[in-house]
């Protein structure tokens, strides 16, 4: 994949440090993009067995970038999931 500017290292460096009780705090979503070589099917799966999610969309044919692969169905789910109380 190409990028249009320089991506700064620091944050893909850092390790993340989140408490159980802010992780957990909010709604989580996940959508699961099934053409995805980046992220397996299986290592998508074990994500969502491993976390307290509201809700796992599905995108078909849609690979590690769906705002490229398939943007207007991402827009979809993601303005479902902004009505959500």
């Amino acid at each position: 994949m190409v990028t249009m500017r320089p991506t700064p290292l620091g944050p893909i460096m850092e390790k993340l440090s989140l408490s159980s009780k802010k992780y957990e705090s909010g709604q989580q979503f996940y959508i699961q993009t099934l053409d995805d070589r980046a992220f397996s099917p299986d290592v998508q799966e074990k994500l969502v067995r491993e976390n307290p999610l509201e809700e796992v969309y599905e995108i078909k044919g849609s690979d590690h970038c769906p705002f490229f692969s398939k943007p207007q169905l991402l827009h979809k789910i993601l303005i479902e999931i902004v009505q959500i109380p």
